[in-house]
């Protein structure tokens, strides 16, 4: 299973067309007050299914990130109880499991490194094999210093142990500032839907306020820029949340 690119289910492509016809209907009333706006955003419909797919896939490499530093703390756990390093695995798989879910992307994982054990196969190679089709940044550091530890010979459990907390302590930071950034997205959120609540409030409060501003040319150029200059402000917001989010 690789975890850069992302297949949407049936009932993701519905709820993508809904939200998009929902956005598209929404863009064309409040902005030009035309049907055929209506159909012309709509082309845009795989622009969005793009951006829905990416959202999507980061969403699950951090549900990846997240389960894979419990499963850390699974191993550490057993590896500090004396336990050896191909059972402290076995047992992270069934804590896993309990945990998240046997169908969850970490169970799955781990359920094949204890089959590949089972088949004789090194944890060395199949953790190698999963930081490369999950490319996430902590299950790479992890299999390489697995790696590099077993060709070195030194103390594995030690080794594996300070490893285990160091990226467990790494993705808990990354949790608890999720949480706070969190609030600034929902704000944003908010933020992009008073201009269209003070519109409808106007509209319904003063009938014909806006009417010069639609199926006329100068007023649906005015409408076009404020259309861009609030896509423009939504991206930015976007992507700087994003950035920081990353940082």
């Amino acid at each position: 299973m690789h975890y850069d690119s992302y297949r949407l289910s049936f009932k993701g492509w519905i709820l993508s067309i809904l939200a998009w016809s929902a956005v598209s209907a929404i863009f064309a009333y409040f902005f030009f007050r035309s049907v055929v706006c209506f159909f012309v955003f709509f082309l845009f419909f795989p622009v969005f299914v793009k951006v829905v797919r990416q959202k999507c896939m980061a969403g699950r490499k951090w549900n990846l990130k997240s389960q894979f530093a419990d499963a850390l703390l699974g191993i550490s756990t057993a590896l500090a109880a004396g336990n050896s390093m191909e059972n402290a695995f076995r047992k992270a798989y069934y804590e896993m499991k309990a945990m998240h879910g046997e169908k969850s992307d970490i169970a799955k994982e781990l359920h094949a490194i204890v089959k590949g054990m089972d088949n004789n196969l090194t944890v060395e190679s199949m953790l190698l094999d999963f930081a490369n089709r999950s490319h996430v940044e902590e299950i790479e550091d992890f299999a390489d210093i697995f790696s590099v530890g077993k060709r070195s010979g030194g103390n594995m459990k030690d080794i594996m142990g300070v490893c285990c907390n160091t990226i467990s302590e790494s993705v808990e930071l990354q949790r608890e500032f999720r949480i706070l950034l969190s609030s600034r997205r929902f704000e944003m959120q908010i933020m992009s839907v008073v201009p269209f609540g003070i519109i409808l409030y106007i509209g319904s409060a003063s009938a014909g306020y806006f009417d010069s501003l639609y199926h006329v040319f100068p007023g649906t150029l005015i409408m076009a820029g404020c259309m861009l200059l609030y896509v423009t402000a939504f991206l930015w917001g976007e992507k700087v949340i994003e950035k920081t989010q990353n940082f």
